[in-house]
């Protein structure tokens, strides 16, 4: 009862606060055991990425929109129901027990829609948005951007819990053999030749080599934008990281570019002792980290070999992981990301040599983001631009390898 008190809470908090999930699970469970713990993440975020599906099932029995805390424990108690194996009076009865606490009064309509939802099969007809699990907009957007059979196919994807994907630095196979002889499937990754991914829930810290920083976390897709850095690996000039907490770019960096002179640039102060302890965990002793301001990068022009800036964004290609994301922002959102996202691309590129090339990246797929964000840069070459859809073994993202024009 008292997990599905705070699962309520967290959700309302989520959807009516914009509180960031991960926020709000971690101020509600911090008295918790761990088994208490990962019930509270599968009912939130299992609510988060099937709220608008869960909404059109118990809205048909609700004669007008809840309240926050009422309308939490429908979707909780809904989703019990519907794709978790706890049996229906269970379901009902603990979210229930769980309203009495929050809001009495309210109880006794929660146990009468919730049963009403127990006795008729989940809505057979739904609206495009509806099953997609997107906001009305951002199916829109997309709809109109890539095709409506397009994004339902990778909808279903966001539906999932992600595999666990690291940026091995050892040997990729003798690593992979080591962990399978522990009992866990491990897969070569295909869009780098570091990704190894391995099953969701997996616990990084128990894997060979954490302590010895053999590996970090780090999607595929990411992987394969640091990848797209087009220097010889016998590079010694400097190479800017920009945005660069929580390390794992950097990293990857690190050991491609080992002669190199790697700067990681972070400006929030909270992300910069983490930045700094994976970086030390994974042994990147030739990289500098620098507190700065994206937009106001303290270096001389034309001054820089290589940059890769991974910019801040909506996140909207990472759903599985932060299935919040799409309740936190809006098209005025994305706006405003993409023009601080223009403004941190003309930071880097007066810095950058001319002739020489910089990588932007964004996991997120909205073409606003994307090549609507390079379109508007003067004086620059596109070499390659590539969007990932989220798939099975990779996340959604964007990148783009840019050359400055020479003076």
């Amino acid at each position: 009862m008292q997990v599905r008190k705070a699962a309520i809470e967290c959700i309302r908090r989520i959807l009516h606060e914009s509180v960031k999930a991960d926020v709000a699970m971690q101020q509600a469970a911090q008295y918790f055991e761990i088994r208490e713990r990962k019930l509270l993440h599968e009912y939130v975020y299992g609510v988060l990425r099937y709220c608008y599906s869960l909404e059109a099932d118990f809205s048909r029995f609700c004669k007008s929109k809840p309240d926050p805390d009422v309308y939490a424990a429908l979707a909780i108690g809904t989703y019990q129901q519907r794709h978790m194996r706890v049996p229906t009076h269970a379901a009902v009865s603990a979210t229930v027990a769980a309203m009495q606490q929050l809001n009495p009064k309210a109880a006794g309509f929660v146990n009468a829609v919730l049963r009403r939802v127990s006795e008729h099969e989940a809505p057979a007809k739904l609206k495009p948005n509806q099953r997609a699990e997107l906001p009305r907009w951002m199916y829109a957007v997309w709809r109109d951007a890539f095709g409506a059979d397009v994004v339902q196919d990778f909808c279903q994807v966001l539906k999932q819990p992600p595999k666990l994907c690291l940026a091995v630095f050892v040997d990729r196979q003798d690593w992979m053999t080591q962990v399978q002889a522990m009992g866990i499937e491990a897969e070569a990754g295909g869009l780098s030749p570091f990704a190894v991914l391995l099953p969701v829930g997996s616990d990084v810290t128990a894997l060979p080599g954490f302590d010895a920083g053999q590996f970090t976390v780090m999607d595929q897709a990411a992987q394969a934008a640091v990848m797209a850095l087009d220097l010889p690996t016998s590079c010694d000039g400097v190479i800017l990281d920009i945005c660069a907490a929580p390390g794992g770019k950097t990293a990857l960096l690190a050991h491609r570019f080992a002669h190199a002179r790697i700067i990681a640039i972070e400006l929030n102060a909270k992300r910069m002792p983490r930045l700094q302890e994976n970086l030390s965990r994974l042994h990147c002793d030739h990289v500098e980290v620098l507190q700065a301001d994206a937009i106001d990068l303290p270096f001389a022009a034309n001054s820089v070999d290589a940059i890769v800036l991974d910019a801040p964004c909506s996140a909207s290609g990472i759903l599985r992981r932060h299935p919040d994301a799409k309740f936190l922002q809006d098209q005025n959102a994305v706006e405003k990301l993409s023009g601080l996202q223009l403004e941190m691309l003309n930071a880097s590129l007066r810095i950058l040599k001319a002739d020489a090339a910089m990588l932007y990246a964004v996991c997120s797929i909205h073409p606003q983001e994307n090549e609507q964000v390079l379109m508007a840069l003067h004086h620059t070459k596109a070499l390659q631009m590539q969007r990932l859809f989220p798939a099975v073994d990779h996340d959604g993202f964007f990148y783009a390898s840019i050359k400055k024009a020479a003076a």
